[in-house]
């Protein structure tokens, strides 16, 4: 993995963190904004699917479909489902909804970004041909202080058939009266003030649709209990939401103090210590002189050449240089980094001492990094997508996500198909591995698709897991290969 210390790699690897950075700060100042917000209506058969719906009923015998609703408008939204019965003459569209009375009301609350399948129990009463059942969605508009057509709506073609013996007629579905759809109303406002305030309305939520569920079922009493307790409920809410939005500004104020300290003191010890660090790792290697006369004609760099002519080069290691390096009151840092830039320039190389001799061995040594590097992500990955979430791991989430989804996979192909070092540059090693890794994820969430597990989480984090432990494995091998061609030819 030497080729991560790259100067272009690292100035791209700044770049990207740069503009990862200022997105993530751009994120959090427009978090809980929604740019296009837009409510889902979706009608579903009775086996909860968007197929198998019925073509023929018999009047006056129940029938079952499913509603699907859904909430993206970056608040809490009250909405009403009005179910109409018309024909191949009546209107609809939209901006207009039938002009039909409704047989059928269905109320429900969410919260943003979240959903709900609500079965609709329905008879048609009427034998006719060609009846367009409709689907309208309203919601509740606190300017107007009333509900409004929102314009999605859905329809269904269906003949209603005369019963061919008599039948038990369903009872017709009684809607709720204005007066307790008022109340409703009222407890919706107040969570809705909730929420402005920063407070956290799930509880209040699941209330109000107890309340919905109650008034469907004409125990008005409970209905008046829980939007009691839901207007009680507010001013609590509200105050702990204002709390909770002044600590997170201090708290936004603090990490963002943290990250820029951290930041700057990385930049200022990283400069310098990571050839630091890469000295100190392959200090016991041998440097084995390839075009020594090219390395330049410092101070320095003569006095290497004189090391060199001095000693048996098959002995002069890493730590060697650093130490001349140290006599002549170099810095530490910049003689590591010219040793770097000789192996990268070839004009000298380095060589293990004493090479792992089983692929065991090989995986985790020196030579291998990408292998225990790769397996230390992908646990760290996987560890913060199932722990308990909080502000910590949920930021881990964001960074290690990005690594997993992002770089890994197409970095493992590539090691995989590249193993040598020289093979590309480091240039293309990385951009390679960020656009193989576009490719590769969703190909394999398009074999997902067609298996029982289908794309979800675990079998998501499962497979990518998988297929990069089986390309990073393959890579280690047809390495240790290569480093056992070497050894053997360097004995030879």
């Amino acid at each position: 993995m030497a080729w991560i210390f790259d100067e272009e790699v690292l100035a791209v690897v700044a770049a990207i963190v740069i503009v990862a950075s200022v997105f993530a700060v751009v994120q959090a100042i427009n978090a809980g904004r929604v740019a296009e917000p837009f409510s889902e209506l979706g009608l579903l058969g009775p086996n909860k699917k968007i197929a198998d719906y019925p073509r023929e009923v018999v009047a006056g015998s129940q029938f079952q479909l499913y509603s699907y609703v859904g909430n993206h408008e970056g608040k809490t939204m009250f909405y009403k489902i009005l179910v109409k019965a018309g024909n191949r003459t009546t209107l609809v569209n939209e901006t207009t909804p039938l002009n039909v009375e409704p047989f059928m009301t269905v109320y429900t609350v969410l919260q943003h970004n979240s959903s709900i399948i609500i079965p609709l129990n329905i008879t048609l009463y009427t034998p006719m041909e060609n009846v367009r059942l409709v689907f309208e969605m309203w919601a509740y508009n606190e300017t107007l202080d009333s509900f409004t057509y929102y314009g999605r709506w859905n329809q269904l073609w269906l003949n209603v058939t005369k019963p061919p013996v008599p039948v038990k007629v369903a009872p017709k579905t009684q809607n709720i009266s204005s007066s307790i759809e008022s109340r409703l109303v009222e407890a919706y406002i107040s969570i809705r003030r909730a929420e402005d305030s920063g407070g956290n309305v799930t509880g209040m939520v699941s209330m109000l649709n107890n309340a919905v569920y109650y008034a469907g079922k004409g125990e008005y009493a409970r209905v008046e209990e829980l939007v009691n307790q839901i207007i009680s409920l507010e001013p609590k809410i509200s105050s702990a939401g204002q709390e909770f939005r002044r600590m997170q500004l201090y708290y936004t104020i603090a990490l963002a103090a943290v990250v820029a300290g951290v930041g700057l003191a990385s930049f200022l010890y990283l400069r310098h210590g990571i050839w630091l660090i890469w000295s100190n790792f392959y200090g016991s290697w041998k440097i084995i002189p390839l075009d020594i006369q090219s390395i330049g004609s410092g101070s320095f760099e003569k006095k290497v050449k004189e090391l060199f002519k001095s000693k048996n080069s098959s002995i002069i290691s890493v730590k060697d240089v650093i130490s001349l390096g140290d006599r002549l009151e170099y810095e530490r840092w910049s003689v590591a980094r010219e040793v770097f830039r000789w192996v990268k320039g070839k004009l000298v190389r380095l060589e293990d001492p004493s090479p792992p001799k089983t692929f065991t061995g090989y995986l985790f040594s020196k030579h291998n990094l990408s292998f225990p590097t790769t397996l230390t992500i992908l646990a760290l990955t996987v560890a913060t997508i199932y722990i308990t979430p909080s502000t910590v791991t949920t930021y881990l989430r964001y960074v290690l996500g990005s690594l997993f989804v992002l770089f890994i996979p197409g970095y493992s192909l590539i090691e995989a198909l590249y193993p040598r070092e020289g093979d590309l540059t480091p240039l293309e090693r990385l951009a390679l591995s960020i656009g193989l890794s576009l490719a590769l994820v969703p190909l394999v969430g398009l074999i997902l698709n067609y298996t029982p597990w289908g794309i979800r989480l675990d079998p998501i984090v499962v497979s990518l897991s998988a297929l990069t432990v089986s390309l990073t494995l393959t890579a280690s091998y047809r390495k240790f290969t290569l480093l056992k061609l070497k050894v053997y030819a360097n004995a030879g």
